[in-house]
């Protein structure tokens, strides 16, 4: 029977070797497909497969009544509404003029938004490369940025149900890029400008998939040290002086988002940053009411407030290694959502919380009141996950709640 040993474990090493073969010669494949014509340099081949849609530059330039339909401006380029003859209505990117670096990320990008699928994700539906030009094709969100519905001055404030309601939906964008895409990918840039949304105000998640793209065409994701980018306020501190990206980073935007979300306040306002502007209020339970926009304050769920500054709080603190996965976020939201639970379940197990108890949170090895998370006067430490740990959420729970499914290659739990 011990014969049979080395021949499984040969197997199983030229099994896996197959499998990460596969996989590179899957990311090349696209890349060949997409960028690399017959002809030097990086040009769009005319042989992209038909997950999407090539579009003339003609359909682009009439669908956008010559380029007069602007939406919104950023430093990637101009993005336009575009109302195409077979019907289909997209915002379309129009890229700045770009070196060759930014012609790399182009095509990048389209190879991995190829690879990305999930309802809370903003999808590609074409593009186009023609006459130097660069253009996105994505579908269309009619209720514009959460920016937009935050800050504008004549806007309707959006109701404290819808708020929790977008957060909700970003942190599952979020753990879809963290825990099933393989490897995982961290986006680099969460910031109300980046939630985008639909006509049932659903929220999705914009602008990402370059975090991590390397030059020479190959995706890495790993923690990596790379030039700082981010926008001022969402950024962590920790990335800042480290320059070391890891989904820790996202998780700390997300919790500024969440902050933003619920105050209505920009990241930066009045030269102020909006964590340390907070600190004053969550120093008192009592005081949370006072970080509330005043235009939906008095329709707060308070129970439910307190828990979301909770999870600020934690998802703010300055070390990485302090600050929770996006999936015990998610978690802790959607129990603060559900009146049938009567308090929050651990999310982690036993192991992950004897582990975190023994290194200890402070100097004399005792948890402070803020490493608590209350609801319904239960309290329960929840311990936080390492940038490599396992899922700590059951699979019936994942299932419960509608975990993303991914085509091959993406999903891996």
């Amino acid at each position: 029977m011990n014969g049979w040993l080395p021949c499984f474990t040969a197997s199983t090493s030229l099994i896996f070797i197959f499998r990460e073969l596969l996989t590179f010669c899957d990311w090349y494949s696209l890349l060949n497909i997409f960028c690399w014509g017959s002809s030097p340099g990086w040009e769009i081949s005319a042989g992209a497969p038909s997950m999407f849609r090539k579009f003339s530059y003609k359909e682009i330039k009439k669908a956008t009544e010559t380029f007069n339909t602007i939406i919104g401006r950023g430093g990637f380029g101009t993005v336009y509404k575009a109302h195409f003859g077979d019907g289909l209505v997209a915002a379309v990117k129009r890229m700045n003029k770009v070196s060759e670096q930014g012609e790399h990320e182009f095509c990048r990008e389209i190879v991995l938004l190829a690879r990305l699928h999930h309802r809370h994700l903003v999808s590609l539906r074409g593009f186009c490369s023609e006459k130097h030009e660069r253009f996105l094709m994505y579908e269309y969100m009619a209720n514009g940025s959460l920016k937009d519905h935050l800050h504008s001055p004549n806007r309707t404030p959006l109701t404290w149900r819808t708020r929790v309601q977008i957060a909700i939906d970003v942190a599952n964008a979020l753990e879809y890029l963290h825990f099933y895409c393989d490897p995982p990918l961290c986006h680099r840039d969460i910031k109300s400008s980046n939630i985008l949304l639909d006509e049932s105000f659903r929220a999705k998640v914009a602008d990402f998939g370059l975090a991590h793209a390397s030059k020479d065409g190959s995706i890495c994701f790993e923690a990596v040290n790379t030039d700082i980018r981010g926008t001022p306020g969402y950024m962590d501190p920790e990335y800042v002086v480290t320059q070391e990206l890891t989904e820790k980073s996202d998780v700390y935007s997300y919790g500024v988002l969440l902050l933003e979300i619920v105050t209505a306040r920009r990241a930066i306002q009045d030269n102020r940053n909006l964590v340390e502007w907070s600190q004053k209020y969550m120093a008192s339970e009592l005081r949370l009411p006072d970080l509330v926009d005043p235009s939906i304050r008095d329709s707060v769920d308070l129970d439910q407030l307190q828990t979301i500054m909770s999870v600020v709080r934690w998802c703010t603190q300055k070390e990485g290694r302090d600050r929770p996965s996006i999936k015990q976020v998610l978690r802790l939201l959607y129990e603060s959502s559900d009146p049938m639970h009567s308090g929050f379940l651990a999310a982690v197990d036993d192991e992950a919380y004897e582990e975190t108890e023994g290194r200890g949170r402070n100097s004399k090895g005792k948890m402070h009141r803020n490493d608590m998370i209350f609801h319904s006067g239960d309290g329960r430490y929840l311990a936080s996950s390492s940038s490599t740990s396992r899922s700590y959420c059951s699979r019936s729970f994942l299932l419960e709640n509608g975990s993303p499914q991914s085509p091959p290659n993406i999903l891996s739990v």
